[in-house]
């Protein structure tokens, strides 16, 4: 019986062999690789353009709601003498409605996006026009489709009373 040293002496005298690398050494590396960032690309694709479709929602809604605040500014002596309600001009619309915008753009933190917003008024001034740019970033692929301006807009007709039951 050999002791225990002449066996590790041994098996470091025996001669070592060297097997040629084959073709697909590594290969899977190379295929976890491609697949990992494909997997993460596509994510990021449904991660963003769920947001993206989020965020055009979301500024037509904007878009609605600041009309709603715009239409408080109704010009009262003129409903009052000629029964008909109407904007005096697009900056009074524009001024009812910069402190709903406002409150939206302090919340930026939380809400992750800016409003930008215009209001045009037609001829007859009892009908008025919202644009609202909003800007969202994208999460994860900062250079696609998905992230930047998205644009709302919304009509709104000023009337009294209930002129469509919505039936």
């Amino acid at each position: 019986m050999l002791s225990r040293a002449a066996r590790a002496l041994q098996v470091l005298r025996a001669p070592r062999v060297f097997r040629a690398p084959r073709a697909e050494d590594g290969a899977i590396s190379i295929v976890a690789l491609i697949l990992g960032g494909t997997m993460l690309a596509f994510i990021g694709l449904v991660w963003d353009g769920g947001r993206g479709m989020a965020s055009q929602q979301t500024a037509d809604d904007l878009a609605l709601e600041i009309g709603r605040t715009a239409a408080q500014c109704v010009n009262v002596g003129n409903y009052l003498i000629n029964g008909t309600a109407v904007l005096a001009s697009s900056a009074q619309a524009k001024a009812c409605a910069a402190p709903y915008v406002n409150l939206v753009n302090a919340n930026e933190k939380t809400n992750g996006y800016t409003v930008d917003f215009d209001i045009g008024i037609s001829l007859s001034r009892d009908t008025f026009y919202v644009t609202v740019v909003l800007n969202r970033p994208a999460d994860f692929l900062r250079d696609s489709v998905f992230g930047g301006q998205y644009h709302g807009h919304a009509t709104v007709k000023l009337t009294q009373g209930v002129t469509d039951a919505g039936g």
